[in-house]
């Protein structure tokens, strides 16, 4: 009897790829956080960013060699997609614990910062934009740790999937 090769589905390849961006990123924001302390780790945060296209495009054509080179645009597209969703509820996890219970204030420091940097530099001076700022401050109405969580998972999977678009007529045109 002959036996048949059972091939991934699309689905599989996009969770097990998922587990490698998904540290990918988790060691970006880990990186990101401590570059606040530290030069160097700004330095390996903005590299880690900068090496995002390579980690997909890696990802990528692993699936597109191991899917028989049977993939198309569309599909690479959609695997980007479901890529940096899966990637985004690994990262995700340790971002909200992050911000719930070993950084409570993060938020709050965060937005701080940003208008005083934003003052300092003088360039919004008459801005409502900053007078927006001043209010959620002073009333105390920032996003929770979940707002937070949400909107990286989702700004992954945008920018991801724009970064898809890119990334597999790239994979597409390497020759065997």
């Amino acid at each position: 009897m002959t036996e048949k090769i059972q091939r991934k589905s699309l689905l599989m390849y996009a969770m097990e790829g998922g587990v490698w961006l998904g540290l990918y990123l988790l060691a970006r924001f880990v990186c990101g956080i401590a570059g606040m302390y530290s030069p160097l780790f700004n330095t390996v945060a903005m590299l880690l960013f900068i090496g995002t296209p390579v980690m997909l495009y890696y990802v990528l054509m692993r699936f597109h060699k191991q899917s028989g080179h049977l993939s198309g645009f569309g599909m690479l597209w959609m695997m980007g997609i479901m890529l940096f969703f899966f990637a985004s509820l690994i990262s995700c996890i340790p971002e909200y614990i992050f911000y719930q219970y070993i950084s409570p204030d993060y938020i709050a420091n965060a937005a701080t910062q940003s208008l005083k940097m934003i003052e300092e530099m003088g360039v919004m001076e008459d801005s409502v934009t900053l007078e927006e700022m001043r209010k959620m401050l002073s009333a105390d109405a920032l996003p929770s740790a979940m707002q937070m969580v949400m909107s990286t998972m989702w700004a992954n999977v945008f920018f991801g999937s724009l970064l898809s678009i890119v990334v597999a007529p790239i994979v597409l045109r390497k020759k065997k």
